[in-house]
């Protein structure tokens, strides 16, 4: 049989998606055949590894889903698409359209499920009989992984899986479950592995990595962690991705200054700065807080990347906090603001709270919002022009007139997440040529790293 993948939305997936993977080729390798086109004619089992913690995110599951079954493809979804057809949602809580699709997939024949277990100790039997599901929160894997993104220089580390925040807008703890920490060893043999096979970059991942142990011991051992991961030899960097505010303190950001292969670089969901919706989001830091961290990494970091997440219109939402919100992104702190329109989701919490915004004042903010976070991003993409910095290349490709063209990253901006620039082989040449710095531009390989100064 033929196979092939596609993860959509999630890099905590993704790195469930590898183990899979790799535990298909290692033990039935004589079985199974990959093939990296789902769309292959000659694949016959997409598995489909998705979110659908939102109405858009169920929507492009749907959209995959039928676009398989309609070019004769057998589906398996995993994990969180397992529980939406098969736990958690009741039909109360959903749209007409939405039962209608879910109950149609469910009936399908050429569609399957396998949950944490199922996934975790993976047989081929599991494809070809409609068994009972093992519905369990997170289950370890055991088997080693399949490295899918060595060629772009970097892959995900996972310390922790699942949530026990429960903010008011989010149904996460709900599909994934509670908090469930891997053991510092098993974490730093992972980080071992993928460095050995050549990993430049280590991206740690989880749900809220400040609270990485705290399920275990009552008391977060994320620095700790680091501080083991700083001290392994060879030569790479690592960055840590969601760290939850509520758990920071200086004496942390303190720590994160003496560490040296570190980038420093912060990916803090803030989500307002209103005390108000703060705690209507449930959510256990408040504005005064947040800009002590933000003051203390731009005076104590050299270099630093700075990225946040914005909802807009949350329920109660005033225009008073509105404009509070406005006053804190004006203050520029931020390399990198994603604003997100709230979601009534039925599963959440906040989908019972009352007084809504109204549609057209939703339209209105979230245009003034994201007209003054353009502004602001494009001022500091300009400030990269004319500043010598280091640059990772992610793709190289050569168009119809033989001119080579290179995908760059700055050495702060987070793959997969923050902006990239495709420039000429030319530009690229000149500008290390003036930069002074030694560069074989006929061998620059994807992964190479290349201190040039933007034109």
């Amino acid at each position: 049989m033929y196979f092939s993948f596609i993860n959509l939305w999630c890099s905590k997936n993704l790195v469930d998606t590898q183990y899979l993977l790799w535990r298909i080729l290692e033990h039935y390798w004589s079985d199974f055949y990959y093939d990296n086109d789902p769309f292959s004619e000659e694949v016959d089992l997409v598995f489909l590894n998705t979110c659908w913690f939102i109405s858009s995110g169920r929507e492009e599951m749907f959209e995959n889903i039928f676009e398989l079954l309609n070019a004769w493809k057998k589906v398996c979804l995993l994990w969180c698409a397992v529980q939406y057809f098969e736990k958690l949602v009741k039909e109360e809580e959903l749209s007409d359209e939405e039962i209608k699709k879910r109950e149609t997939l469910k009936q399908n024949r050429n569609l399957y499920f396998l949950s944490w277990d199922e996934v975790a100790h993976f047989s081929p039997d599991m494809i070809n009989k409609k068994a009972p599901h093992i519905m369990t929160d997170f289950v370890r894997s055991d088997n080693a992984r399949a490295y899918t993104n060595l060629d772009l220089w970097y892959e995900y580390l996972k310390i922790a899986e699942g949530c026990n925040n429960h903010c008011a807008f989010c149904i996460i703890p709900k599909i994934r479950g509670k908090q469930v920490s891997l053991p510092i060893k098993q974490v730093i043999e992972n980080a071992k592995n993928l460095i050995k096979q050549g990993a430049k970059e280590l991206i740690l991942i989880a749900q809220d990595s400040t609270r990485y142990w705290i399920d275990l011991y009552w008391k977060s051992q994320l620095f700790e962690l680091l501080e083991e991961i700083d001290h392994l030899e060879w030569d790479f960097h690592y960055r840590v991705l969601y760290l939850y505010p509520d758990l920071l303190t200086q004496q942390h950001l303190q720590k994160l200054t003496q560490l040296k292969k570190f980038i420093p670089y912060f990916d803090i969901p803030f989500q307002h700065s209103s005390e108000k919706l703060l705690k209507s989001m449930w959510r256990f830091y408040d504005y005064k807080q947040a800009l002590e961290f933000l003051k203390y990494i731009k005076e104590h970091f050299k270099e630093s990347f700075i990225r946040t997440n914005f909802i807009i219109w949350f329920p109660w939402e005033t225009e008073e906090d509105f404009q509070h919100l406005l006053s804190f992104i004006s203050e520029d702190y931020f390399d990198n603001i994603a604003l997100f329109e709230y979601h009534d989701e039925p599963l959440a919490p906040s989908y019972k709270f009352k007084d809504k915004v109204d549609d057209e004042t939703i339209r209105e903010r979230f245009e003034r919002a994201n007209t003054l976070v353009n502004e602001l991003l494009w001022k500091r993409e300009e400030k990269l022009k004319n500043k010598e910095q280091e640059w990772r290349v992610m793709d190289i490709e050569e168009d119809e007139n033989w001119e080579i063209w290179y995908t760059v990253l700055p050495f702060l901006h987070c793959p997969e997440v923050d902006e990239s620039y495709i420039i000429s082989w030319w530009a690229i040449s000149q500008a290390t040529h003036k930069s002074w710095k030694k560069v074989k531009n006929d061998n620059i390989q994807i992964g190479d790293s290349v201190t040039f100064t933007l034109l």
